[in-house]
């Protein structure tokens, strides 16, 4: 199956952007831009017709398409017209990964390492901040994992809360690395002094978590670059 209706509502939607007096230049531009690239890349797609899911989010593209033609042409109100052209533009973002067979791709790799920033967030943090701050980012973190479960955009801004406090957790561990590595016995004897474990358990603990804040701080950047690629997934 081809994309030919759902092109011509593009052109429909571009033509009256171009025409609309009621959006500024700029973002006619903008919209303009956008809506030629898609059009650029879902002319490449074929749907395949045994696939009852992909049929049936190509009709609910057609369907809000059309709907939002509608809308907009009766619509003169400048704000609420971006709001429903922008949910538009970002469905079709997030369906044609979904016609690409990319999604499932793009997403899970963007989990695994949420996933990974997060359990390194929760094991390194209390050691300088106490239990008050996992504890406070607990809920978020949560709601992150069950949003991008679900592509839900809500949920892929909640799961961003962690990379502040991330990165915050990694540069503290990590200065304290090079602390350690610089007196390595002063930073040994205080650790035993401290926690009153043996020698070999401090020096666990003196050369692990700062090594753990190294993964953590390029698990951070690795996420902050899966989240850029698949923010447009996310509805």
């Amino acid at each position: 199956m081809n994309t030919t209706e759902l092109i011509n509502i593009l052109d429909t939607l571009n033509d009256f952007i171009y025409n609309t007096e009621i959006l500024k230049k700029d973002k006619k531009e903008k919209y303009s831009e956008t809506i030629l690239e898609l059009k650029k890349e879902y002319l490449k797609i074929n749907i395949d017709e045994e696939n009852k899911e992909l049929k049936r989010v190509y009709k609910s593209l057609i369907k809000n398409g059309n709907k939002l033609l509608k809308e907009i042409k009766a619509n003169k109100n400048s704000k609420e017209m971006k709001e429903k052209i922008n949910y538009y533009i970002g469905y079709l973002k997030a369906a044609k990964a979904d016609f690409t067979g990319n999604t499932n791709i793009i997403i899970g790799k963007y989990y695994r390492v949420y996933i990974l920033t997060s359990a390194l967030f929760f094991a390194l943090s209390p050691q300088y901040y106490g239990f008050i701050l996992p504890a406070l980012l607990f809920v978020p973190i949560f709601l992150g994992i069950k949003g991008i479960k679900n592509r839900s955009k809500t949920g892929f801004h909640f799961s961003l809360s962690v990379v502040p406090v991330a990165l915050m957790t990694s540069f503290t561990w990590i200065r304290y690395g090079i602390y350690a590595l610089s007196n390595f016995n002063t930073a040994l004897n205080e650790t035993v002094n401290s926690t009153g474990l043996s020698p070999f358990k401090s020096k666990l603990l003196v050369t692990v978590p700062p090594l753990l804040a190294l993964i953590l701080l390029i698990s951070v950047a690795v996420m902050a670059y899966r989240g850029y690629k698949s923010k447009d997934l996310f509805l």
